[in-house]
């Protein structure tokens, strides 16, 4: 089997790759909102809630979490598609995650210039969205793009619940070929490939949101 033969069956795995990381970290970005403002509540009660969810999602691995949703909840009568399985796995995780970069990145601005902008007369939700959103998405964009790079090798699990991601079709390969080397280490370039673009379209757009930012002050 040739090099290019090999690339085009791992390539069938691609759509699924992109989905699974796509969906997750879509998943996660939205649950991480509710989450976050939970963890920055005065409200014991809900903080340490949030903070529970927070430690649970990441203390446990990614690996075990998948079979925990595909093969555990079949226990109670609930039987997930593997996919369904893996993109609520990856979700929850990535919710974790996100809601400490959304924590850190509101962090980074200065509580000052929302009293500031509230003593302009500005209502607290206005100067949240004017003032202190823009200036924390310079700090999360360049954290949340090296999470979704993570989150993209990450989906790489989902193999082991039998979705028909890149990795599974390099194991399938591997097994037909017994050439395993070559396969993995293709394998690891077309995730290399991917990686790369995202990772310099992140820094990028964080250093372009920092320009702009500095222009606007």
């Amino acid at each position: 089997m040739t090099i290019s033969d090999i690339l085009g069956e791992l390539a069938r795995g691609l759509p699924i790759t992109a989905l699974l990381t796509v969906a997750g970290f879509v998943v996660g970005a939205v649950s991480a909102v509710p989450v976050a403002a939970a963890r920055a509540s005065s409200i014991t009660a809900v903080k340490t809630l949030a903070v529970a969810y927070i430690e649970i999602a990441r203390g446990i691995p990614p690996i075990v979490w998948l079979f925990l949703l595909y093969f555990g909840l079949n226990q109670f009568g609930i039987q997930l598609e593997s996919i369904a399985a893996a993109i609520l796995g990856l979700g929850i995780i990535s919710a974790a995650y996100l809601s400490e970069i959304y924590r850190s990145g509101l962090a980074s601005v200065p509580a000052g210039q929302l009293e500031a902008a509230q003593a302009l007369s500005l209502s607290r939700m206005t100067a949240f969205v004017r003032v202190t959103l823009p200036q924390a998405i310079v700090t999360i964009v360049p954290l949340a793009t090296a999470f979704f790079i993570g989150l993209l090798k990450d989906s790489a699990i989902a193999s082991v619940i039998g979705v028909q991601e890149i990795t599974t079709a390099a194991l399938s390969l591997s097994r037909r070929t017994f050439d395993g080397l070559t396969i993995f280490v293709l394998c690891g370039l077309v995730y290399l490939v991917i990686s790369l673009p995202i990772s310099v379209l992140g820094r990028w757009l964080g250093n372009r949101l920092a320009q702009q930012w500095t222009v606007a002050r």
